[in-house]
């Protein structure tokens, strides 16, 4: 039963990610390329999408523009001969203006119904998309914040590689409810080195404070990836887009820190013949939180001989263990907490 829950979930993801790379001009063969294993579910309904947006595409041919205008310089033609019959020479000099007023307003509320309403007006076209959820900008980073967001490889391909650089400009978190609002933040570390953090190995890249609510969705944007084989030759990481989406509810509550463990994987589709290609991307299944309560302001405690108290030179604190595995986070302060450095051991 897990296993068929986690391969419709990869399916729903793969077939959003497609649909995307569909509207923006991708062909159907790039995505089978990337997903030989879910060509016979992706198939049909991506060969259903891409019918869909080729009959509701609309785009009017040379030859039906000059016959509208035709149309239309005939039809002012005919206007203005019988305005000429009707009326006298002076009126008819007089309501010149008022004639090519007239005309001009036509046209142009004819050329808005036409091309701008047509596709609201005709059955089955384009639904207006809601508006974007509001943004929150969370605040600066923080020693002591209730949040931190930590950067981990789920083991795959990446046996493969000498160093596999990710570059992360921004994370997301979407929070529940009815406000729909997105927090996201800039990482203090913005470049992950995924053969380092492989396994229950992690890499800290963000602590700061959060509001206090529930969340459903966690994004991280990729700007660029870059991964050296162990032979040195450079190859393409492909991203299925650059911001990378994962449903994971959680909650931050007070007087909690929570941490966020975001797994990556890098994967290869293909074979030696055809050629090997190398994908990155999120997991959901080893992704998740840890929570550990806030110990009180000026409660010192004492691990391996060493105070924890601010002004020390080097302290080491256990603030983690994940419910995901068996392993520990630890911090190193180094130089009175100035200087931070996350990482895992087994």
């Amino acid at each position: 039963m897990k296993e068929d829950a986690t391969m419709a979930d990869n399916l729903d993801r793969i077939i959003d990610e497609c649909v995307d790379r569909i509207n923006r001009g991708e062909s159907l063969e790039a995505c089978f390329a990337d997903y030989p294993d879910y060509i016979e579910q992706l198939k049909p309904l991506l060969q259903a999408v891409l019918t869909t947006k080729q009959v509701y595409s609309f785009v009017p041919s040379p030859n039906a523009k000059r016959v509208a205008k035709q149309r239309f310089n005939t039809a002012l033609q005919e206007l203005e001969r019988r305005r000429e019959e009707r009326q006298p020479v002076f009126a008819w000099l007089h309501g010149w203006p008022k004639v090519w007023a007239t005309a001009a307003a036509v046209l142009l509320v004819a050329v808005i119904g036409y091309f701008g309403l047509r596709p609201a007006l005709l059955p089955g076209g384009p639904v207006p998309q809601p508006s974007p959820a509001p943004v929150v900008v969370a605040p600066q980073p923080s020693l002591e914040g209730n949040f931190v967001f930590l950067i981990s490889d789920d083991v795959n391909a990446i046996s493969d590689f000498e160093s596999v650089d990710v570059s992360i400009s921004r994370i997301g978190l979407l929070s529940s409810g009815d406000s729909g609002e997105w927090v996201e933040f800039e990482p203090e570390l913005r470049k992950v080195d995924l053969t380092l953090v492989q396994g229950d190995k992690t890499q800290e890249i963000w602590r700061g404070d959060v509001p206090k609510s529930a969340y459903t969705k966690v994004s991280i944007q990729v700007s660029d990836v870059r991964g050296i084989l162990k032979t040195g030759e450079e190859v393409e990481i492909k991203l299925p887009s650059q911001k990378l989406h994962i449903s994971k509810p959680f909650q931050i509550a007070p007087d909690t820190v929570t941490s966020f463990t975001y797994d990556l994987t890098v994967v290869a589709a293909g074979n030696i013949q055809s050629g090997i290609k190398y994908i990155l991307k999120p997991q959901v299944d080893q992704s998740g939180v840890a929570h550990k309560p806030i110990e009180p302001k000026g409660k010192a405690k004492e691990e391996g001989g060493k105070s924890t108290k601010p002004g020390n030179k080097e302290a080491s604190l256990n603030l983690f263990n994940s419910p995901y595995s068996d392993r520990s986070t630890k911090v190193l302060l180094v130089t009175d907490l100035t200087y931070l450095q996350a990482f895992r051991y087994i």
